[in-house]
């Protein structure tokens, strides 16, 4: 799952993993739904390797303890480590195989990053002094959308595996110029100058890595770890950075003192240019379609059946499709599931007739997202605006 590259000239190497599969075929669906076949190979001898370590640490103790036929506290101690570090090697992997079955239900809501890590680091603040780190941060105020256990998961995990490569740690959360992603970046280095990591092979791929780089693929953000001869930098990219839209989600358009969303959208226009596709026979469907489009500069196209659609999708890929609900056959399932083994993110809103329904899909491609045709006009602008936040 993560490629490795070494920079010429340099003994600076980088790993890199993106939270959407590029290659195409067969192995793009596996890299979309889960693991790598190399990552799946790799992962039984790292959980193996990891528990013979705690393992023969115990067995150690235990010779001892029956050669002295008694028991000190520092066994104890020991003995105990070993257990708490057995357990949790557990516990990632159980972790790691519900995220790598590739079906995992999420929720996206727009969340506070820099205080859920000020937060991990504020928790971790007892362990940070009795192993003698040292940890500084500069927290930029920055939102994202995701799924808010699996960001706190990734936060934690990163900031274990950071831990592992060195005992000074400076935490940095910024927005980059272009794209205007969230980044978290972590640099761990030792006290001492020069007793830093040398080379790749001090930077073992264990439980941690791996769980980082599950959690990462399924969330869509992107990994990217780079080793110096005197530290080692982690860098993760949120491309669902509130900023990103320029300040325009649900909630702010909402916003009483934000008045009409259709005309708010009017004057910036963010997402002018996209292409909707709408499957639709209804007239007055596609009317107030066109016009919540025409307001927001999106570039809309109809066609009246789940053939037609398959037909367009063939020859220009639209960014978005919206679909009436009787409309949606076996035929437009089929059609949806190419889209997402290409793009797992790719948006589908369908329009049902049930009054009061307004249902957000999850950023994994197993949901669609579906609005009642009542609630087009008032909440369709900020839906289509969280709808094309999926895209990359």
């Amino acid at each position: 799952m993560a490629l490795s590259k070494t920079t010429a000239g340099s003994k600076e190497q980088r790993k890199r993993t993106p939270g959407k599969a590029e290659a195409s075929g067969p192995a793009a669906q596996v890299a979309a739904e889960g693991m790598m076949p190399a990552a799946i190979i790799a992962l039984p001898g790292v959980i193996g390797a990891q528990l013979a370590d705690e393992v023969a640490i115990m067995q150690q103790v235990m010779a001892d303890i029956r050669t002295a036929r008694s028991i000190t506290r520092s066994q104890v101690a020991t003995l105990e480590h070993s257990m708490k570090a057995a357990n949790r090697i557990a516990m990632h992997s159980q972790q790691i195989s519900r995220l790598a079955g590739g079906r995992l239900r999420q929720s996206h809501e727009r969340l506070a990053l820099h205080t859920i890590v000020h937060d991990v680091l504020n928790s971790m603040g007892t362990q940070f002094k009795l192993g003698g780190f040292e940890v500084s941060h500069r927290l930029k105020p920055v939102e994202v959308i995701v799924d808010p256990g699996l960001l706190l998961s990734l936060v934690q995990v990163a900031v274990d595996w950071a831990a592992t490569q060195g005992q000074r740690l400076q935490v940095r959360l910024d927005i980059k110029n272009w794209p205007a992603h969230a980044e978290l970046a972590i640099k761990s280095s030792a006290h001492v100058a020069g007793a830093g990591v040398t080379s790749e092979e001090h930077v073992v791929d264990d439980l941690d890595w791996q769980l980082l780089l599950q959690t990462a693929q399924a969330m869509g953000v992107t990994v990217d770890r780079t080793i110096a001869p005197d530290h080692t930098m982690l860098l993760i990219e949120f491309p669902r950075t509130v900023r990103q839209l320029e300040g325009l989600t649900a909630v702010e358009m909402n916003e009483p003192n934000q008045g009409n969303s259709t005309a708010f959208l009017t004057e910036g226009k963010p997402l002018a240019g996209h292409r909707v596709l709408a499957v639709a026979q209804d007239a007055g469907i596609i009317g107030e379609l066109r016009a919540v489009c025409d307001s927001m500069g999106l570039l809309m196209d109809t066609c009246n059946n789940s053939a037609g659609a398959v037909r367009f999708c063939e020859l220009d890929m639209p960014h978005l499709i919206i679909i009436e609900e009787r409309l949606r056959d076996h035929a437009f399932e089929e059609l949806r599931q190419d889209l997402v083994r290409n793009d797992v993110n790719f948006p589908v809103v369908e329009v049902v007739r049930a009054p009061n329904i307004l249902e957000m899909s999850n950023w994994m491609g197993d949901s669609i997202s579906r609005i009642s045709r009542e609630s087009l006009r008032g909440q369709l602008p900020s839906f289509l605006v969280m709808e094309l936040a999926k895209l990359n």
